[in-house]
Formats: C-alpha cells, sequence, structure tokens
C-alpha cells in the first residue's frame, strides 16, 4: 500500500508497504543540452544542497506544463547561460535516479549556437556557466571530479550518436 507522507507543490514523498520512499515529482520531467562549441563543452555550476556542494552539470532543468521539450531546453540553455541555440538534435532520455524519483530526463545536442544577451537565472538560482575543453571535461569524469552524473550521460548518448569524436580521453 501506497501513502503519500509529505507533499508540496513540486513534490510528493511516497512511502511504499512502509519499506521504501520514493519522490514523485509533479512535474516529471526535465530536458538537459550537451553544447559543443570550438572543441568545448558548455557547462553551468550550480551549488546543490544534497550534496553541499557545487557541481558542474549540462544546462537544462523542468519542462514546464505549458511547454514543449524543444522550448524547455532552449529556454534553459538561454536563462542559464545566456547561449541561443538553433537546431537541436534530440539523443534519446533517461531516468537519472530511478530508485528515488520518477524524474526523466531529456538529452539533445548541438553545436549550432549564438551568443545572446546576459543569463537571467531563475530567483534564488546561483549559475556559473564556464566552457571547458571537451578532453578536459571526460578527463575530470574519469577521475571522480564534482560533475552531475546527467553530464556522462549526455556526452555518451553523444558519441553514440556519432556527435562527438570517440578519443576524447587522457
Amino acid at each position: 500500500m501506497n501513502r503519500i507522507v509529505y507533499d508540496t507543490e513540486y513534490y510528493a514523498v511516497e512511502e511504499h508497504d512502509g519499506k521504501e520512499i520514493a519522490v514523485i515529482d509533479h512535474m516529471p520531467e526535465s530536458a538537459a543540452v550537451v553544447v559543443i562549441h570550438e572543441g568545448c563543452l558548455l557547462m553551468v555550476r550550480q551549488h546543490r544542497e544534497a550534496v553541499s556542494a557545487s557541481t558542474w552539470e549540462l544546462p537544462g532543468g523542468t519542462i514546464r506544463h505549458d511547454e514543449d521539450k524543444v522550448t524547455a531546453v532552449q529556454r534553459e540553455l538561454a536563462e542559464e547561460t545566456g547561449v541561443l541555440c538553433n537546431e537541436l538534435t534530440y539523443m534519446g532520455e533517461a531516468y537519472p535516479a530511478a530508485s528515488l524519483t520518477n524524474r526523466k530526463v531529456h538529452f539533445y545536442y548541438t553545436d549550432d549556437i549564438k551568443r545572446a544577451a546576459e543569463p537571467e537565472p531563475d530567483d534564488g538560482e546561483d549559475v556559473a556557466a564556464i566552457w571547458v575543453p571537451l578532453r578536459e571535461a571526460c578527463h575530470t569524469i574519469k577521475e571522480g571530479g564534482q560533475v552531475d552524473q546527467m553530464v556522462g550521460h549526455g556526452l555518451f548518448l553523444s558519441m553514440l550518436h556519432g556527435l562527438l569524436p570517440t578519443n576524447t580521453s587522457r
């Protein structure tokens, strides 16, 4: 038997048969984008309370109820980094923490970008964008740096789709 033990506008916490806890996201879909330009990967640094640290992540975020996936990823990219993109390639989806939450992430790729205005993060969002050489990003993932796991998944999907060179490790 499932029982909701905590509920907010954004999340609910369910207890399953008194044994397991699951976080049910009321807006369960997100989009993330791998942006490559001149051999560099665009990443954002955000402080995450759950790990008490700042992590490097792909630009992206929640898909709102009133928008489609492409609109969401373009909006998040502009808000977090100030970068606009033209063409996007859909690469697939994943459940990054299926044992804990119903959150699904849709992955996109672009190398067709133009600079926009200054980033406009959401209220309370402390985001810094940086271009990281692709080899350095792969090395940081390999060495266990504070990189969100979706960066590795996004890069792997990019490689599988033939969008990245396969020799990016050191």
